[in-house]
C-alpha cells in the first residue's frame, strides 16, 4: 500500500533513508508485440507506413519541458518497522525518488508486510493494483456478492468461492476466444466472423444439394415460374413464421 506523508511511518522510514545506500531502477524497456502470421502482405504495408508516419510527427513535435522529462529512479528498502502500533508484525518500507532533468524529484513509499520482496518487486505489484481495483469494480457492480441471506459461513464462502471461479472461468473463455478466433483475422474476415445472423437455405435434389444464403434464394426464386416459384413461395413463408416467432419458453409455467 502507498504511504502517506502525514504519518509518522513515512516521517521515519524517510529519515532512515538518507544514510542508506539507493538503488536505480531500470528504466522499462518498450515491447514490440509480434505481428500475426496472417497478416496480409498490404496490411503490413499500410501499418510501416503509419509507424512512419508517427515517427516523423514525433520527431517534428517541440521538445517537452525539463520538469516533464523523467531522467531516473532510485529506491532505498528499509525493513523492521515497528512504529505503527495497529500491525501486529514488522513492516518493509520502500522509498522512491523520481529525478527529471530540472533537478527536481518526486518522492513517494511504498508499505507491505512481506520481509522478502526487494524494492523493484515491490513497485511491479503496486503496478497491478489498477487491474485489481477494476476486477473489484466489475465484481461488485455486476456479480451481486452480499445478497446472501444464509447465516451459515461456510455456505457463503462456498457461494461466493463459485461466483468468482465461475467469473474467472469465463473470463478465460472469452480471452482464449478472442485469441483464437479474432486476433489473427484480417478486416474482411473479421467482418465475416462478427456477423450477428447467418442464414442458409439448403436445396437437395437426388444425391446432390447446393447451399445458398437467404438473399440469393430470395433472388433465385423471383426468376422461377409456375410450380417452382410456388414451392419456393412456400418455404419462404415457413421461413418467415419460424424467424419472427417468439423462442418458446423451454420451462413454461405449471
Amino acid at each position: 500500500m502507498p504511504l502517506k506523508k502525514k504519518m509518522d511511518i513515512w516521517t521515519d522510514a524517510w529519515a532512515l533513508a538518507q544514510g542508506e545506500a539507493w538503488e536505480r531502477l531500470p528504466e522499462p524497456q518498450p515491447t514490440t508485440r509480434p505481428i500475426p502470421p496472417s497478416r496480409s502482405e498490404e496490411i503490413r504495408r499500410r501499418e510501416a507506413k503509419r509507424q512512419q508516419t508517427l515517427a516523423q510527427i514525433k520527431q517534428a513535435a517541440p521538445p517537452p519541458p525539463a520538469s516533464d522529462v523523467h531522467t531516473l529512479s532510485e529506491c532505498c528498502r528499509l525493513g523492521g518497522f515497528t512504529s505503527w502500533q495497529a500491525a501486529r508484525v514488522p513492516l518493509t518500507v520502500s522509498c522512491y525518488k523520481e529525478h527529471y532533468a530540472d533537478g527536481h524529484t518526486q518522492c513517494w513509499a511504498l508499505l507491505t508486510t512481506s520481509a522478502s520482496l526487494s524494492g523493484p518487486q515491490m513497485l511491479d505489484y503496486y503496478a497491478k493494483r489498477t487491474a485489481i481495483e477494476e476486477r473489484h469494480r466489475q465484481l461488485k457492480c455486476f456479480y451481486d456478492l452480499t445478497q446472501f441471506r444464509s447465516r451459515n459461513f461456510n455456505a457463503i464462502a462456498a457461494q461466493v468461492m463459485m461466483v468468482l471461479l465461475t467469473y474467472t472461468l469465463r473470463q478465460w473463455q472469452i480471452w482464449k476466444w478472442l485469441e483464437e478466433n479474432l486476433a489473427n483475422l484480417t478486416p474482411e474476415r473479421l467482418l465475416e466472423a462478427l456477423k450477428l445472423l447467418q442464414q442458409w437455405i439448403v436445396i437437395y435434389w437426388q444425391m446432390s444439394y447446393t447451399q445458398l444464403p437467404v438473399v440469393s434464394f430470395t433472388r433465385e426464386a423471383i426468376l422461377l415460374e409456375g410450380e417452382a416459384r410456388a414451392k419456393a413461395l412456400s418455404k419462404l413463408e415457413a421461413l418467415e413464421r419460424d424467424l419472427f416467432a417468439p423462442v418458446p419458453n423451454p420451462r413454461p409455467r405449471m
